[in-house]
């Protein structure tokens, strides 16, 4: 009876998760009800109450669920990038900093579309900033960075760094959110490249903008 409970309790969660992070994606945070939810989910709102707690503590869940990963891939290729004291070029450095989100959506049973719309929400579309339970990894995350582009990119300032980080972070965002807007808007003139091209594109802009010479100390 208790197994047969545990079963039904975790299929229940796993539920709601998934019909949250559809919904999510589509429409964002701002614009998904718990109405909106229970339906999606066939649950009623006490079951979202008793797992979560409430709406907004199941969307922080959703957010920590992706991009906590993503976080601890970074920091562990950039250290990989960075193994036996070598000096990682600001190219390794973004390879580390934006292919997590590619390796994490492999592993994801959700369709790449979703996927990368669910991700770009996560990044950019919370409610009120980051959860606290992620605000120390991202800190990490910027630290360890900061060091590693400061020690690629000789005389650069460190604000200049965390702004082009914060830059980065933004053209990611928009590529994973809004990418379909441009094929849309130019009725297919700037092509479909995949992912990967994308992705090699993306690192190409930003590591451009991270050699530019302003900023630069003398």
């Amino acid at each position: 009876m208790n197994q047969k409970g545990n079963i039904t309790k975790a299929t229940t969660k796993d539920r709601i998760l998934e019909a949250t992070e559809c919904l999510l994606a589509e429409h964002g945070f701002e614009a998904v009800s718990l109405r909106d939810i229970t339906g999606a989910a066939a649950v009623n709102v006490a079951a979202v109450n008793y797992h979560f707690g409430s709406k907004e503590k199941l969307f922080e869940e959703i957010q920590c669920r992706y991009i906590a990963p993503v976080n601890a891939e970074r920091v562990r290729m950039l250290k990989q990038a960075m193994a036996d004291d070598r000096v990682a070029t600001v190219r390794d450095i973004l390879e580390a900093f934006m292919r997590p989100l590619l390796t994490v959506v492999k592993r994801n049973e959700m369709s790449e579309r979703l996927f990368f719309k669910l991700m770009g929400r996560c990044i950019v579309d919370g409610q009120g900033g980051l959860p606290d339970a992620m605000v120390p990894e991202f800190k990490e995350v910027a630290r360890v960075f900061t060091n590693a582009l400061m020690t690629a990119i000789s005389g650069i300032h460190p604000e200049v760094v965390l702004w082009r980080l914060h830059y980065t972070f933004g053209v990611m965002a928009q590529t994973l959110l809004h990418g379909e807007l441009l094929v849309k808007l130019t009725h297919g003139a700037c092509g479909e490249p995949d992912v990967e091209t994308q992705f090699q594109q993306m690192i190409d802009f930003c590591h451009a903008g991270f050699l530019s010479g302003e900023g630069m100390g003398a």
